[in-house]
């Protein structure tokens, strides 16, 4: 699967080239996506509500997704921050499962980049 196959859906391949050029460099951190911990803090932290940690989850993984150009997660994980910031755990909950959903495809999706 081709690095541009592995942004469908999920990001945007045009703009992260923009950014990185080297074609392996960008599997490099893709790869390194794949063990980011952000998301598993966030989902712990909502589930015990702790606004704290939810933000600094939310936060960190918002600002890898923007990185990486993965706009799929990026988008909702922005207003999941954005409620937590402000303390508003509900809205964050409220999301949590299409963040989930956006996640795991991405993390699909990633995960076979070195299939043929």
């Amino acid at each position: 699967m081709t690095t541009r196959d592995v942004y469908k859906g999920i990001g945007d391949y045009d703009r992260m080239t923009s950014c990185i050029t080297k074609e392996e460099s960008i599997r490099k951190f893709l790869r390194m996506f794949l063990n980011d911990e952000n998301f598993d803090m966030l989902k712990s932290a909502l589930a015990a509500n702790d606004v704290r940690r939810a933000f600094l989850g939310a936060h960190t993984l918002k600002g890898v997704c923007q990185n990486l150009c993965l706009t799929s997660l990026y988008e909702i994980d922005y207003i999941m921050t954005e409620a937590l910031r402000a303390g508003d755990i509900d809205v964050a909950k409220e999301h949590m499962p299409e963040l989930t959903a956006r996640y795991e495809r991405a993390i699909e999706q990633i995960s076979r980049m070195d299939e043929e």
